[in-house]
């Protein structure tokens, strides 16, 4: 279901706890999961929970740690509102 084209194209504007701003593109990827473009610095895929490989760019922990928060978020926001409306 993560593949979904309705729910997986989306982009927020968020900031988490430590204070830092991201800008987080977000499409669905061609093999499966969510690709996460992340500040046009870093990409990273999602396959669910906390499955998230590192792809390209800048990476450390913090950013890991915000692409989850913000996934979290996302799945929780749009998928429940999916299937809310079956």
């Amino acid at each position: 279901m993560l593949e979904a084209r309705e729910w997986a194209d989306s982009w927020y504007r968020f900031q988490n706890g430590d204070g830092t701003a991201y800008s987080v593109h977000l499409m669905p990827a061609q093999h499966g999961g969510i690709y996460i473009i992340c500040n046009e610095s870093s990409l990273w895929r999602w396959h669910g929970h906390d499955d998230i490989k590192f792809l390209c760019g800048n990476n450390n922990e913090f950013t890991r740690k915000a692409m989850l928060q913000i996934m979290k978020f996302h799945t929780e926001e749009r998928v429940e509102y999916h299937d809310d409306r079956r």
